[in-house]
């Protein structure tokens, strides 16, 4: 089945579900097979009561529609719409009958309305103690324990993360393969957008830039994805505005970046124009470099053009994706990305450096001066009001490097084949020889902070949010009864960041600044 470019033009920023606005025909076009749809065969098959529960806008319908063949053949029970039951005592009978029968059951709800049954039901609902042990662990760490898998499986779309390169690339393919350019404009910027977009140098640069945001901590459901692909193809215009467009701000390298969803949003950290590269930049604005181009190699030169800024910005996106060059740009992030990167896909392979790394942001954002890595510093302070800043820091104990390890998330091995991006990880510090530990969150914004106050970024300029955060932490952590105890003591006055130093021998005490 094949769509013109208009329709495919509807699928950017539609902001309702694609189960009730496209008919089934259409919806079965555009439909992307992943990993979730074999897991839930999988369990069907071997007639487990499913809870498919999340956010709306997850895809739960579109979901259960996708699997209609199986679920008929099973003779399963469905709910399709769980939120809005307005007996919940039927709907008990009717599941626990379904249950009883040996009926694979699958129930679609949202996270809240799935609280609020179970308050409601309680123990009578079937698998309530399953239910609730797997969405506690609904994501684990490196080899934290699983449980076993029984009659229930809750599957929370809210950890699918659909940002990486197996689905990237399934769901643009799909796109193209069902894409028709009009028979008269085989020339437009659209047209020419799905030949591009086919060439495997092309997608691999794009999802390259693409699967990095997974990592930060977006949550996108498959309408957002098919929307952002949709909109460089077409640029969410319909063919008639197309063709009275004649600049290049329609061409697949400029949308990318200039979207207005939230996905477009965070993209634009990884436009290329903002990586300088002197030997590139220099002959792409003389118009002297004109090898390696995978499509034409001619261009006005940047700098002769009427708007010369917006030409090389245009020129700069064309060259990482259509230059055999372009991965050069993607080299010059910035190193604090790269080292989160490999952290969330190494786990356990360099730990140590990055515990010694992030002890000493830590350590640095109460004491610029601070330069151990080996022992993380515990600081107190006192303040009458939660969102009050303190304006006295007190450390006189700390935790060894050895009390300190990084745990990397990731799905319990029964939704190993639902799709997953980690965007955090834990620093942990334990409690000596015991199981007692306080731990920190790092997404990639906290970890860019720690970095850069690491090279001395003052700690008074770093953001709010995470100056409580780590606050928040140091508290916890003077908790820790066995953190080592120091014959020092460190005084650090928080507002103008200046540092006494009082050390304790024979019950006595010398103190001296800085």
């Amino acid at each position: 089945m094949y769509f013109d470019l208009d329709f495919i033009a509807k699928l950017y920023n539609n902001r309702n579900s694609y189960a009730d606005v496209f008919s089934i025909e259409e919806l079965r076009a555009l439909h992307v097979e992943s990993g979730i749809e074999a897991l839930l065969k999988k369990y069907i098959e071997q007639k487990k009561l499913i809870f498919l529960t999340g956010n709306p806008g997850d895809g739960k319908t579109h979901l259960i529609k996708s699997l209609k063949s199986v679920l008929d053949a099973h003779n399963a029970y469905v709910e399709p719409d769980a939120n809005s039951i307005k007996d919940e005592e039927a709907f008990l009978t009717e599941l626990t009958e379904a249950v009883s029968d040996g009926k694979p059951c699958i129930v679609a709800i949202n996270e809240f309305p799935l609280i609020s049954l179970m308050e409601k039901l309680g123990d009578r609902l079937p698998g309530f103690q399953q239910i609730m042990l797997q969405r506690e662990k609904g994501i684990i760490y490196n080899k934290g324990g699983e449980e076993t898998v029984k009659e229930v499986v809750v599957v929370d779309l809210n950890n699918r993360n659909l940002l990486s390169r197996d689905m990237l690339e399934k769901t643009l393919n799909k796109l193209l393969e069902i894409s028709k350019p009009c028979e008269n404009c085989k020339s437009c910027s659209a047209s020419m957008n799905v030949i591009k977009l086919k060439h495997p140098v092309v997608q691999q640069r794009l999802f390259s830039v693409i699967e990095k945001i997974g990592s930060i901590g977006l949550h996108v459901v498959m309408r957002d994805i098919l929307g952002f692909f949709a909109f460089i193809i077409t640029s969410g215009k319909k063919c008639v505005i197309r063709k009275t467009e004649v600049s290049d701000e329609n061409d697949y390298y400029n949308l990318i970046f200039n979207g207005s969803n939230e996905l477009f949003t965070v993209l634009a950290i990884f436009d290329p124009f903002h990586y300088s590269h002197p030997e590139i930049d220099e002959r792409l604005w003389n118009g002297t470099l004109t090898e390696g181009w995978l499509f034409e190699d001619k261009y006005t030169a940047p700098e002769y053009a009427d708007e010369p800024l917006e030409a090389f910005i245009a020129l700069k996106r064309r060259f990482y994706f259509e230059n055999e060059r372009g991965n050069e740009l993607l080299e010059l992030l910035p190193t604090e990305y790269k080292a989160y990167y490999d952290v969330l896909l190494q786990g356990y392979d360099r730990q140590d450096e990055m515990i010694k790394k992030i002890i000493s942001g830590i350590n640095k954002f109460f004491n610029p001066d601070d330069n151990e890595d080996d022992k993380l510093k515990i600081w107190t302070t006192h303040k009458y009001e939660l969102r009050t800043y303190p304006r006295v820091a007190v450390s006189s104990k700390y935790a060894y490097s050895n009390q300190i390890e990084l745990l990397v998330p990731r799905l319990p091995g029964h939704l190993k084949e639902m799709e997953y991006v980690p965007d955090h990880f834990l620093f942990r510090v334990y409690k000596s020889k015991e199981k007692v530990f306080v731990e920190l969150r790092i997404d990639l914004n906290l970890y860019r902070v720690l970095t850069l106050v690491q090279v001395g970024y003052p700690s008074q300029l770093v953001p709010e949010q995470h100056q409580f955060k780590l606050l928040r932490f140091m508290n916890e952590l003077s908790s820790l009864e066995s953190a080592s105890r120091a014959n020092e003591f460190l005084i650090r006055d928080m507002d103008n960041r200046s540092l006494y130093r009082v050390k304790v021998n024979n019950a006595q005490y010398v103190s001296k600044r800085g």
